[in-house]
């Protein structure tokens, strides 16, 4: 049984290298589909709101990452993977479940393009100096920062770009494949995390206590910075439980490219395929939460109105 397993997880991790960026690519053309230029003058037109959400996202994500890293102490492949999540942007998912709870859906297309964007020159800076601060005996060694800038661009830039292109050029045909291209990718996403546990099932037994109080803690405390900073500084409700989202929720898609086919390390997927079971929980969760404090929002302002009159 042992063998059969070791087997099926080297095809699985063969699987992953070759079938992850692929899938990340259809995520970002999704993305891009539903973007235009002017989402990302909103940056400009609300600088506060954007602000402050890409300030969670591109530093505060990270940084809980890694003080809960030195805390925990965790095994290295483990650490390194958590930071590896972290770095990434929150992707398309954020804006669906913005969508779900009414929230702000435009500021949050505008902060997971712009993060997209900025995290491909963030991201091999975190990796490696995540490899330097926990990496043992050499396993994990330094990526060259060009070619992985390169390689990242490959996974999120240019595919962004060229979803973009296809909904300038063909707005009707971008429309209509939205959605169906959304559901085709958590379908292949669900595939990549059956395939990712079999090829990691080893790390994931032995370590599924640490690393799950690891992730559970990231995902609770980073949505909990996403509405705290948005609730500091007095934004609307709409726009707090969209920054909530954008910090708390990341791409895994392209934590797992990075794991697979980067660094060919399929163990340090092992703190993303915990976060993909604990993520959905608590984002549902915070829709309904959400929903019920846009509502409450409305309710008083309507009131403050009449009251006005």
């Amino acid at each position: 049984m042992e063998q059969l397993l070791q087997a099926l997880g080297q095809r699985a991790a063969f699987i992953n290298a070759e079938v992850v960026p692929w899938v990340l690519r259809l995520v970002m053309i999704g993305l891009g589909m539903s973007l235009t230029l002017a989402d990302f003058k909103r940056v400009i037109v609300f600088p506060k709101a954007a602000s402050i959400g890409l300030a969670g996202q591109l530093v505060g994500m990270p940084l809980t990452a890694w003080v809960l890293a030195l805390i925990f102490n965790p095994p290295p492949f483990i650490a390194v993977g958590l930071i590896i999540l972290a770095a990434c942007p929150s992707g398309i998912t954020s804006n669906a479940y913005s969508f779900a709870a009414r929230a702000d859906v435009p500021l949050c297309v505008t902060l997971s393009a712009v993060t997209s964007v900025i995290t491909v020159f963030s991201i091999p800076f975190l990796i490696n100096l995540a490899l330097q601060t926990f990496g043992d005996s050499g396993q994990l060694r330094a990526l060259p920062v060009g070619p992985t800038l390169v390689n990242i661009a490959s996974y999120t830039l240019l595919p962004l770009v060229v979803g973009m292109i296809v909904r300038a050029r063909a707005p009707g045909f971008a429309r209509r494949a939205e959605e169906p291209l959304r559901h085709g990718v958590l379908y292949l996403m669900a595939l990549v995390l059956i395939l990712g546990v079999v090829s990691s099932y080893r790390q994931l037994l032995d370590h599924v206590g640490t690393a799950g109080a690891l992730v559970v803690a990231l995902n609770l405390l980073t949505m909990g910075l996403g509405y705290g900073l948005a609730r500091l500084f007095v934004l609307p409700t709409k726009q707090a439980v969209t920054i909530t989202f954008e910090v708390g929720v990341q791409n895994l898609a392209l934590s797992f490219a990075i794991n697979f086919n980067m660094l060919q390390r399929p163990d340090l997927a092992v703190a993303g395929l915990l976060y993909a079971a604990v993520m959905p929980a608590t984002a549902l969760a915070f829709v309904s939460i959400g929903r019920r404090l846009i509502e409450a929002d409305e309710r008083r302002r309507q009131v403050d109105s009449e009251v006005v009159r």
